[in-house]
C-alpha cells in the first residue's frame, strides 16, 4: 500500500505543478509575419501560371520555323539547275585560271 501512497503523491505533486503553467505567447508581430511569409509565398505561386503559357508559344515559334525550313528546302530542291545556272554565270565551275602542276 505504501507503493500506491507513494504513486498517487507523485501524480498530486505533478498535477499542482501544471496548475501553474500559463499558455504560450507568440512573439510580437509573429502573425504580421506569419501573413507576410503567406503571401510572399501566394506571389510565387501565380507567377508559375504563366510559364506553361511561354512553353507553348516557344514550342509554337519551333514547329513555324521547321515548316518554313521544310517548304523552302523543297522549294529549293526543284530548283537545283538553278544553282548550275548561278555558277556558269559567274564562273565558279571554271578552275582553269588554277596551276595544276
Amino acid at each position: 500500500m505504501k507503493k500506491n501512497y507513494k504513486i498517487e503523491e507523485e501524480i498530486e505533486r505533478t498535477l499542482q505543478s501544471l496548475e501553474g503553467i500559463k499558455p504560450a505567447e507568440p512573439t510580437p508581430f509573429f502573425y504580421t509575419r506569419l501573413q507576410a511569409r503567406m503571401e510572399k509565398k501566394k506571389e510565387v505561386k501565380t507567377g508559375w501560371h504563366w510559364r506553361p503559357a511561354y512553353a507553348y508559344a516557344f514550342l509554337g515559334v519551333v514547329i513555324l520555323l521547321n515548316v518554313w525550313t521544310i517548304y523552302q528546302v523543297s522549294h529549293r530542291s526543284s530548283n537545283a539547275e538553278s544553282g548550275e545556272q548561278f555558277a556558269n554565270d559567274y564562273g565558279l565551275n571554271d578552275f582553269s585560271g588554277f596551276d595544276t602542276n
